[in-house]
Order: structure tokens, then C-alpha cells, then sequence
């Protein structure tokens, strides 16, 4: 989305998806003239960086991010890599490499996704104390916790929060877990995607947004609807907040977004302009 003369609440609101990539898009939302991320990205404002998960990227890969979305006001949402929150032991020069070449794309940076896996509970946070102080006063982050501890005791998460000024990421998975568990598109992500609460407590005046929907599109509306009101809270309140629409099947994400968006819209107080059309006329696509 290119920079237009938005309300202060609007420019706090950012909408985005998993991947800017995903193969099943090419054609039927996006193309690659200039390029995949540039026309992404004429349409969304902000991604989730899975990609820097599994392998932190080189310089040249950076700059060709940062040329593609130049001229917008894109935010990157890079979630950290593997071996800095899924080891042991957090290896902090993977996280100096990896915060060193995003730097790179400075003004498109949003806060940096850390998540940790059920195995990290709150007996484990003194250990992340380095990860949290490596990021401090460098980047915004925001953190994403699956252990039940955190969510039998919400407290526990709070002091980290707090001493490092750092987000809460808010997964809602309730989509898939309480609609049709049946479905084809669901098997893998019943055993992948954690079945936990939601804490929905915003930190910090910034949030991340992880809502799960189900690729049973039409059984998504009460959960669209409940999220675009507390998104609509958020914005009021002076919130920045990050709105992330995953699916089982990626493929299904580009319109449960355009939806999000255009409910959000009625549960809003100020203009909030309609998504640009995407890249691919529609009249050209096949049935899914």
C-alpha cells in the first residue's frame, strides 16, 4: 500500500499474510512484474518473515526486499531465527547476524515476531534473558508463547514484557480447532498448530494478531467479526497493531484478508479506505 493521507488510527493499522510468495497466489492474485514481494505489497502493508526462521538472509537478498517495497510504508515481521529460540541454548550470533542485515531495510521493519515452542515455559525465561537484552533498544519485538504455564499463570510473561518494553503476539486458533476437524485441509495443522487460549492483553501499546481461520471459508465470520472489533478497539486506544491471516491451506488467505479488512471498516470510527484491487484482474481466474 503506498503512503496516502490516512487518520493516525489508520496508519496504526497494518494487514497482512503468512508469506509474500506462496506458489498458489502467482497468477491468481499476484505476479512477478517487478516482482513477487513488489506486487504483494501493493496490496498489503505488512508480512510475517517466516522465511528469516529458517535461514537468516544475505545482504543481497535484503536490498532486493528493501528495493521492492521502496516508495511504501511495508513493515517486515521477521519472526527470529530457529536457532535463537528453538535450542537449548540461544545462539546470539545468529541473532547479531541476523539483526545486523535486516537493519538494512530500516523504515519497513515492524517488530520482530519471537516465538517460542511448548517445550519453553516459564521456568525456562531467566535462560532468554540474553535474547531479550540483545534485542532491547534495538528493535521492537513482540513475544509468542505456546508452554501452558503462561497461560495458567498470564503474569508470569509480564515482567519480561514490561522491562523490554516488548508486545504480546495474541494467536487465536479457534477457527480450526472448533469448526469441522474432518476437513482435508486441516490434518496436518490439528497436530502442527497449538490448541491454546487466547491472551489477548495488550503490552506496550503494540500488537501482533495470528488468527487461524478455517479453509471452510464460510464457517470464519463470527471469528472475523469478533476480531475486527477488538482490532477496532486496539486502533482506538492508540494501539499499532499487526492483523497476520493464516489458513491451513494458504491459499484461501488473500480473500479471508480482503474480508477482515472490509469488515473492520464498519466497526471503525474514522475512513478506512478499501484495499487497492489485486494485481490479477479476477475476471481472468479459474474456480478454486
Amino acid at each position: 500500500m503506498a503512503p496516502t493521507a490516512l487518520s493516525a488510527k489508520a496508519q496504526r493499522y497494518f494487514l497482512g499474510l503468512p508469506a509474500w510468495a506462496f506458489p498458489g497466489w502467482k497468477d491468481r492474485y499476484f505476479t512477478d512484474t517487478p516482482s513477487r514481494l513488489a506486487s504483494y505489497a501493493t496490496v498489503f502493508n505488512t508480512v510475517e518473515g517466516n522465511t528469516a526462521f529458517y535461514r537468516i538472509p544475505d545482504r543481497d537478498t535484503v536490498l532486493r526486499w528493501r528495493g521492492a517495497v521502496d516508495g511504501t510504508n511495508f513493515r517486515f515481521c521477521f519472526k527470529l531465527p530457529r536457532e535463537v529460540t528453538h535450542e537449548t541454548r540461544p545462539d546470539l550470533r545468529a541473532l547479531d547476524r541476523f539483526l545486523d542485515v535486516t537493519d538494512l531495510l530500516d523504515g519497513h521493519l515492524g517488530p520482530l515476531l519471537v516465538q517460542f515452542p511448548a517445550t519453553v515455559g516459564p521456568a525456562e525465561l531467566d535462560s532468554l534473558e540474553p535474547v531479550f537484552a540483545a534485542l532491547d533498544g534495538r528493535r521492537r519485538f513482540t513475544i509468542e508463547v505456546r508452554h501452558r504455564g503462561f497461560f495458567d499463570e498470564p503474569g508470569r510473561l509480564a515482567p519480561a514484557l514490561e522491562r523490554y518494553s516488548a508486545g504480546r503476539v495474541i494467536l487465536d486458533s479457534r477457527p480450526i480447532f472448533e469448526g469441522d476437524r474432518t476437513h482435508p485441509e486441516l490434518l496436518d495443522a490439528l497436530h502442527e498448530k497449538p490448541d491454546v487460549p487466547i491472551l489477548d492483553e495488550v503490552c506496550n501499546d503494540v500488537t501482533l494478531i495470528r488468527l487461524i481461520l478455517h479453509p471452510d471459508v464460510g464457517s470464519n465470520q463470527p471469528y472475523i467479526d469478533e476480531w475486527a472489533a477488538r482490532v477496532a478497539g486496539y486502533l482506538a486506544g492508540g494501539v499499532e497493531t499487526y492483523m497476520m491471516i493464516h489458513c491451513p491451506n494458504n491459499l484461501h488467505c488473500p480473500l479471508l484478508a480482503h474480508e477482515f479488512h472490509e469488515t473492520l471498516g464498519r466497526h471503525v470510527d474514522f475512513e478506512l479506505p478499501a484495499l487497492p484491487p489485486w494485481p490479477v484482474p479476477q475476471q481472468d481466474l479459474l474456480p478454486f
